[in-house]
């Protein structure tokens, strides 16, 4: 069976765990399942939108227990990244969630005079926002950071346009490369990967571009979700060959 060949679970939220505000049917009791069995189970996120203490409530009410330290969530890497590069303030594009994270790392959330713009998740984005993203790294030689590069993720009512939709627009515009925090890059993957043996890990996941290429780069195997994400290829991504061990429809088909 194949959790048997894993002592250790790399689970992605969104689309794996939970659609929208309900849980992906079958996935709580494969949680309590993989940790009854011993397994350890880490949730790895590409989430931007929220701190993690309100991730972890998430969780707790789908049924699942967690604790602060379960979750690696990119908004999070982000602000200890921004902290490490002795960045002082930023412009932020996105949520209240994700300031409140870099501005508990001693860092100003401000519109002007920054040394950096971030951009996570916001469903309200603007072009006005995109416009003073634009406006800082031209005229004020501020960095471009981005918690992760998602082009989508799922939702309760279809696909939508990720983060990483912002960020392509903001590089368009300036011309300027964004150091990517999230997944697939391996900050994420390094973090949740503490204390664990690479060779009996797995990371889950529903986004190929994510998941797959990040796991493949930390040196880990990888399934794929595909029941409730928007039915992407995983096959041969940006010249990269990447090959799940194996695809599921969910968390519940890891024990069939």
């Amino acid at each position: 069976m194949l959790v048997d060949q894993y002592d250790a679970f790399l689970v992605d939220m969104d689309g794996v765990v939970h659609v929208g505000d309900s849980p992906v049917p079958g996935a709580v009791d494969a949680i309590q399942e993989l940790r009854e069995r011993g397994k350890s189970v880490r949730f790895v996120t590409n989430n931007s939108r929220a701190r993690r203490e309100t991730l972890v409530e998430d969780l707790q009410g789908f049924g699942i227990e967690a604790d602060p330290e379960d979750v690696v969530s990119a908004a999070w890497a982000t602000a200890e990244y921004l902290a490490e590069q002795g960045i002082e303030s930023v412009s932020l594009v996105g949520g209240e969630g994700f300031a409140e994270m870099i501005r508990a790392h001693g860092i100003a959330v401000r519109d002007e005079a920054v040394d950096a713009v971030v951009v996570g998740h916001d469903d309200t984005v603007a072009y006005a926002d995109i416009k003073q993203a634009t406006q800082l790294i031209y005229e004020e030689g501020a960095s471009l950071v981005a918690a992760n590069a998602d082009g989508w993720y799922p939702t309760s009512d279809g696909i939508a346009p990720g983060t990483g939709a912002t960020v392509a627009a903001i590089e368009a515009a300036t011309g300027a490369a964004a150091t990517v925090v999230g997944k697939p890059e391996p900050r994420l993957f390094e973090i949740a990967m503490e204390g664990l043996s690479p060779e009996r890990t797995v990371m889950v996941g529903d986004n190929p571009q994510a998941d797959l290429v990040g796991a493949e780069a930390a040196g880990i195997d990888a399934v794929l979700v595909t029941g409730t994400g928007g039915d992407v290829d995983a096959g041969d991504l940006d010249g990269v060959e990447v090959s799940p061990v194996t695809t599921v429809e969910s968390l519940a088909t890891l024990f069939t």
